[in-house]
């Protein structure tokens, strides 16, 4: 499975803006091909495999700077990619769109970014939306609380308040689907 470079290219620039005196740690305990794709230019319109260029970088933040916490890494560094990906031009797009119109495009915004993935929106009501992720050609939860963090910024820069997400299923824990329940006030 492979993922767009717009997508990877917050790790690195997250970890030099808030680790920087620990990016050559986390650069170094990075297998040889994450450290090739984390350590050159990433081009944010080339396809990278995930795994390598998403999927270990997330865990090894994790490792390395979260005292071995990468679910609370990669929900920080998707709360980060949102902040950085959402501002200028897109950021009026989102604060002008209802967070119904936001998620509904998840589908269509997933399938720009992963090569192999499917998105639906199961479920839209009065502040609560259900995602389900049902086609993920390598799930790992790294990348669930990443989109999570995502999709929680999202949300807040879009107007919401208090937006939580429960991630009750798992693609990568063996579920059929990956589940975020989202709510906010």
């Amino acid at each position: 499975m492979k993922i767009k470079g717009l997508t990877i290219r917050t790790t690195p620039e997250f970890v030099k803006k808030y680790y920087p005196d620990r990016y050559q740690e986390w650069l170094n305990a990075l297998p040889e091909a994450s450290r090739q794709i984390m350590a050159n230019h990433i081009v944010v319109n080339e396809w990278y495999p995930i795994v390598e260029s998403l999927t270990m970088p997330l865990r090894k933040v994790g490792e390395v700077l979260y005292g071995n916490d990468w679910k609370k890494a990669s929900w920080d560094l998707g709360r980060y990619d949102a902040e950085e990906s959402l501002t200028g031009i897109y950021k009026l797009y989102v604060k002008m769109g209802s967070p119904n119109h936001l998620i509904s495009r998840a589908g269509r915004i997933m399938s720009a970014y992963y090569d192999d993935a499917e998105i639906k929106l199961v479920q839209s009501e009065k502040n609560k939306l259900t995602l389900h992720i049902i086609r993920f050609d390598q799930p790992d939860e790294a990348i669930e609380f990443n989109m999570a963090g995502w999709i929680q910024r999202a949300l807040e820069i879009s107007g919401c308040k208090e937006v939580r997400i429960d991630l009750s299923k798992s693609l990568a824990r063996k579920d059929l689907v990956s589940e975020f329940i989202i709510t906010w006030n």
